[in-house]
């Protein structure tokens, strides 16, 4: 559809199977906590079901980079924690995996304070492993020049 796409995982068979699925993106293998991108470079960024896996404490600088990140005018669309989770490890669809997040509250602040506008929000449950798992999701703006 005319748009260049990065993608960004921090596991190589994650990439592995992503260059398989879509051969027409770019896909760097990095941390998301750790990337760095000039100011403005991007029309939309998305993070599903990522941004819970880093630790809480890292969650507001990581949404002042991506809003750095975005063109004014520029979207971020995104998966967040609905309920406050300091911080969990244990097996996960077959692995060890670590999830940590704030309640859905704390969440919109900090995208706020980040400088973005909430423009939706909506709690979405969804079925892992036959457990309802409650998610909140965010799309966000960030103010075009003037405005």
């Amino acid at each position: 559809m005319g748009f260049s796409v990065l993608g960004i995982d921090g596991s190589s068979r994650q990439i592995a199977l992503a260059c398989k699925n879509e051969p027409r993106a770019e896909f760097r293998l990095a941390d998301m906590v750790s990337v760095s991108f000039p100011i403005a470079s991007f029309a939309a960024i998305t993070a599903f079901y990522s941004i819970t896996h880093v630790r809480r404490a890292e969650h507001a600088a990581m949404f002042k980079r991506i809003a750095k990140w975005l063109k004014p005018g520029g979207i971020f669309l995104a998966s967040l924690g609905y309920r406050d989770t300091p911080g969990w490890t244990g097996e996960w669809l077959g692995t060890t995996m670590y999830f940590s997040h704030f309640d859905a509250k704390t969440n919109i602040t900090l995208v706020e304070e980040a400088g973005l506008v909430i423009r939706q929000r909506e709690i979405i449950g969804e079925e892992e492993s036959g457990k309802m798992t409650e998610f909140l999701w965010v799309v966000a703006q960030k103010p075009s020049l003037g405005l």
